[in-house]
């Protein structure tokens, strides 16, 4: 059987700079589609999908470090085991979001341990889009209803 999942990874705050700074950024929301999940395929179900922040720069110095923070899910209460929630149930099916194409580093909200970081120099009284991919895994051979899934999670800016 096949079951529909969908993350939805809420924007819920961008940091502020310092009144001094003329450097902005911010995130826009976005969903990931974890895709039709089989309860009988042996392999884990992947995706992924981009998180974009976009920083303005008026003045000021022209490089900016851009960190990315993805919460713990609000079903499980943890980033260590995420779970989708069935919307019509009480059905729980584990998963997680990584930093790597691999999927051996989970991301979390834990500057300096488990997040992503980029820099970028942007020219004055201009705009630069940074990108940052999330990958998803569904775990394998789990054992729950048909339907739709779904988790919220608070991403973090900070520059």
């Amino acid at each position: 059987m096949w079951r529909a999942s969908l993350i939805a990874l809420l924007l819920a705050a961008a940091a502020l700079p310092a009144a001094a700074q003329t450097t902005t950024c911010s995130g826009s929301n976005v969903a990931l589609s974890l895709g039709g999940y089989d309860a009988y395929q042996a392999t884990p179900l992947d995706a992924s999908g981009i998180f974009t922040v976009t920083c303005t720069r008026n003045g000021g110095p022209p490089n900016v470090v851009v960190t990315l923070g993805l919460g713990p899910s609000f079903n499980s209460g943890t980033i260590a085991t995420r779970r989708l929630k069935l919307a019509t149930g009480a059905d729980l099916l584990s998963y997680n979001l990584y930093r790597d194409a691999g999927r051996a580093l989970v991301w979390g909200d834990t500057i300096g341990t488990n997040t992503m970081t980029q820099s970028a120099s942007i020219p004055n009284n201009t705009s630069m889009a940074l990108t940052f991919t999330i990958f998803g895994r569904i775990d394998a051979l789990q054992d729950v209803r048909a339907g739709s899934y779904a988790d919220n999670l608070t991403v973090t800016v900070n520059f």
